[in-house]
């Protein structure tokens, strides 16, 4: 099943939604400027992804060193035997102690959650799909997400970024932890991570790079953490960051979801349209005979005496 167009036309969750509904196997290739995504698909499903372009994301490297998940030391050496041993810099990963197949599988799956809602706001460019190619030949991780669930957990993030965006609209502002034991308030996993990462006069660029949990997260625990006062705002740049593309309203979503729904659907409409043509038929009868009663004189008197009182 070949197939390319415009995103203009056929929108990323459209095109999403329809891949998954025909359990597709290949390569999805969007394009947006100078931004290229690809993802891989198996029966349907998200496997991968990989970005190509000068902005948007680190790569899984990139990110674990960023975050610091494994030691500096260990990670040269590991990008090290990587290159010598012709692997990927996670296969080698897989054998040392720091990360497990399941962390590395969680962060995979992270990764193409923070690639899909990222494109998920691209209102223009051009899609393609490459039916029986994979993204990585010989992938020794396994991973498969529903693209429905990447899709509305992308449009949850574009409700809600605005109200975050507008309490945090410069990127360089630094960050203060303010120490209030007095306040009870429980927070979520998210903003205990932030709390750790908080160093002196970092700044909320600087803490998206190694919170490990992403823009997005990253963005909305600060805002959080900043409302209940556990957070304080210092000054920043002047030079507001915006989003490149964002929504004017939230983006079609591709319907019908699935095969069941096709037929029930498609029953439905069937089913009424037989029923209103009836209807209208049998309406049409009666009004013929009751045109060919007026033509016939003998027929009306033959009937008035069944509508008088006394029959007669």
């Amino acid at each position: 099943m070949e197939m390319e167009g415009s995103i203009q036309e056929f929108s990323v969750p459209e095109i999403l939604q329809f891949l998954s509904l025909h359990e597709a196997d290949g390569v999805l290739k969007l394009k947006s400027g100078r931004e290229e995504v690809d993802f891989g698909f198996k029966r349907g499903k998200i496997t991968d992804a990989l970005h190509k372009g000068e902005k948007l994301f680190h790569s899984i490297s990139e990110y674990v060193q960023r975050t610091g998940l494994i030691p500096p030391d260990t990670f040269n050496k590991y990008m090290e035997r990587a290159k010598e041993a012709g692997l990927s810099f996670l296969e080698i990963v897989e054998k040392g102690d720091f990360l497990s197949k399941k962390n590395i599988e969680e962060i995979i799956a992270f990764k193409i959650q923070e690639t899909t809602c990222e494109v998920l706001t691209w209102n223009e460019g051009r899609y393609s799909f490459e039916a029986g190619k994979k993204l990585y030949q010989h992938s020794a991780f396994s991973v498969e997400i529903e693209p429905n669930t990447l899709v509305m957990e992308g449009i949850r993030r574009i409700d809600e970024w605005p109200l975050i965006e507008k309490a945090l609209p410069d990127e360089n502002i630094t960050l203060r932890k303010l120490e209030k034991p007095e306040i009870n308030v429980e927070i979520g996993e998210d903003e205990k991570t932030i709390l750790e990462k908080i160093t002196e006069d970092i700044t909320l660029h600087e803490l998206v790079g190694i919170s490990g949990i992403g823009k997005f997260r990253t963005y909305n625990s600060v805002y959080k953490l900043t409302e209940i006062g556990l957070l304080e705002k210092g000054k920043g740049t002047g030079k507001i960051k915006t989003r490149k593309k964002t929504f004017a309203k939230k983006p079609r979503m591709a319907f019908p979801m699935n095969l069941k729904q096709i037929l029930l659907y498609g029953f439905i409409i069937i089913h009424i349209i037989f029923l209103f043509k009836f209807r209208l038929n049998h309406v049409g009868e009666n009004i013929r005979n009751i045109k060919n009663l007026l033509d016939d004189p003998s027929r009306v008197e033959t009937i008035l005496p069944l509508f008088s009182e006394d029959g007669k």
